[in-house]
C-alpha cells in the first residue's frame, strides 16, 4: 500500500524536474508606439509588462524553428484598419512564427525604415532576414519564408494549411 503512494509522488516530481525550465517574455514599446514581444527589450524601446511562461523540451522542429527566426527574423509593417495586414498577420500566427509588427500609420522612424527596406511606403510589408515581400501574396509569402528556413505549414490530407 505504501509502494503505491510512493510510486505517483515519485513520478509526478520526476516529471515536473524534467519539464521545469521557463522563459520570460517582455512586452516592449518603441518611442513610435510600436509594440513588439521579446525575451528583453532593446535599448531604445520601455519595458511594458514580463510574463513567465513555463515550458516542456522543445522538439527538434521547435529548436529548428528557434534557430531560423534567430537568423531570419520576420518583421511585419502595417497600418491599422489594413484588411491585406490583418491577412498576412494570420498567415504568420497560422505558422507559428513570431514576428515584430511595426505601426506606420504615422511619419516615423518606422515609415523610414520600410521605406529603406521595400524602397516605398506599401503595407503589408514583411521583411524575413533581408528579403522583403510587399502587399498580400499567400504563395510569395510562403515562398520567402521557405527560402528564408522556415518550415512549411502542417498540411492536412485536403492539401490545405492546417489550423493551429
Amino acid at each position: 500500500m505504501r509502494l503505491r503512494v510512493i510510486t505517483p509522488l515519485f513520478l509526478s516530481i520526476s516529471l515536473l524536474s524534467v519539464s521545469a525550465w521557463a522563459v520570460t517574455v517582455v512586452q516592449c514599446k518603441d518611442k513610435s508606439g510600436g509594440v513588439t514581444f521579446r525575451d528583453r527589450c532593446p535599448p531604445e524601446a520601455d519595458q511594458i509588462s514580463a510574463q513567465k511562461l513555463a515550458g516542456v523540451a522543445r522538439s527538434n522542429a521547435d529548436t529548428e524553428l528557434a534557430e531560423v527566426m534567430q537568423r531570419n527574423p520576420v518583421q511585419l509593417f502595417s497600418m491599422p484598419n489594413c484588411d491585406a495586414c490583418d491577412l498576412v498577420r494570420h498567415q504568420l500566427q497560422a505558422r507559428k512564427i513570431h514576428f515584430a509588427e511595426h505601426h506606420v500609420d504615422t511619419v516615423s522612424e518606422q515609415q523610414n525604415a520600410l521605406k529603406a527596406l521595400a524602397g516605398s511606403l506599401t503595407v503589408p510589408a514583411v521583411a524575413i532576414g533581408k528579403q522583403v515581400v510587399t502587399g498580400y501574396n499567400r504563395s510569395a509569402l510562403d515562398s520567402a519564408l521557405k527560402q528564408a528556413g522556415y518550415p512549411l505549414p502542417t498540411e492536412t490530407s485536403a492539401g490545405t494549411a492546417a489550423k493551429p
